[in-house]
């Protein structure tokens, strides 16, 4: 999710330079929602599995571009330059060893351009100098009301302030203890005019039964994209880990405080939106891996060691 929603300057971009030009997106199906309200895009071609993928590129053979554009630059989408060939066409490069020397040689502190810096760099071919801006979503009126009314109908509607949690990643080892995160949901509910939504999903695998019962500490698992967009909206900031709300918070104009532990900012992907905080100890041993998804080998997950609720709580009140 993180990655589509990266696209997005992207699209805004090719849209300002070429007003006329059609743009068709190809993308997951659980990803569509993403796309589907962006100006210029004229069609979205989504698939699921290997099988429909096949059956996207049989679609995509059939039409006449001018242009492919790969933001992937995986085995799906040199499939689909050798299904598209003469097409010309334009590659973002994935950097792939010097994310591993960054991740190698963590002692070293390497970086690497933001991700979304590196999806711009092929379009100077044609003409896109500028730099990207941060990613704005746009939603449909019924998502945008989804959050107005959810607030309305909550003991919310009285808070000046509603703080979003998301405290789910794609792989635990990115996951801040859930602990910690109601810790923080517990300070910050010491004032009367703040309210917390925690926004997750069942594939986050959190913790049962550390929750606490409060009014103002409210529960959104398993929304679709957009509603889960339209929530993020009506907040005042985001408190995750590494992760796709991240970026897609970010993308509604929410500010995030975004923990990182076992990956790391340096690895280029790093929320843009001004306002934004990361917490990162930025310890010899982080980042472990490129997306986090390698067991912690140290006897501590220094990573998260020293960041504490505490922290998090002041970082919050800075952003606030």
């Amino acid at each position: 999710m993180g990655d589509v929603i990266l696209t997005l300057p992207v699209i805004r971009a090719l849209r300002n330079k070429f007003p006329r030009i059609s743009i068709e997106y190809l993308t997951k199906s659980a990803y569509a929602p993403i796309i589907e309200n962006q100006p210029g895009i004229s069609r979205i071609i989504t698939f699921e599995d290997n099988s429909s993928f096949s059956r996207a590129i049989r679609m995509v053979r059939a039409e006449k571009y001018e242009l492919f554009i790969d933001l992937q630059a995986n085995f799906r989408s040199m499939l689909l330059r050798a299904a598209l060939f003469p097409v010309k066409t334009l590659q973002y490069k994935k950097r792939r060893f010097a994310r591993e020397m960054v991740v190698r040689r963590s002692g070293l502190k390497l970086k690497i351009d933001h991700t979304v810096s590196a999806y711009f760099h092929p379009l100077t071919r044609l003409g896109i100098v500028d730099q990207p801006e941060p990613p704005a979503l746009i939603m449909d009126s019924s998502s945008a009301d989804y959050a107005r009314k959810f607030i309305e109908n909550s003991p919310l509607s009285t808070c000046r302030r509603i703080v979003a949690f998301c405290p789910g990643a794609r792989h635990d080892e990115k996951k801040w203890p859930y602990e910690n995160y109601m810790e923080v949901a517990r300070r910050l509910l010491l004032d009367s005019s703040t309210g917390v939504i925690v926004i997750s999903s069942s594939s986050d695998n959190l913790p049962h039964n550390q929750s606490f019962d409060h009014d103002r500490l409210l529960q959104a698992v398993d929304l679709d994209i957009k509603k889960v967009a339209s929530l993020l909206s009506g907040c005042r900031i985001a408190l995750t880990n590494d992760s796709g709300l991240m970026h897609l918070a970010n993308a509604v104009g929410t500010p995030v405080m975004a923990i990182f532990g076992p990956t790391n900012p340096r690895l280029g992907f790093a929320p843009m939106l001004p306002g934004s905080k990361i917490l990162c100890d930025d310890v010899r041993c982080s980042p472990c891996s490129v997306h986090g998804q390698k067991p912690c080998r140290q006897p501590v997950k220094y990573c998260f060691e020293n960041i504490t609720p505490e922290r998090v709580v002041e970082g919050l009140m800075e952003i606030f």
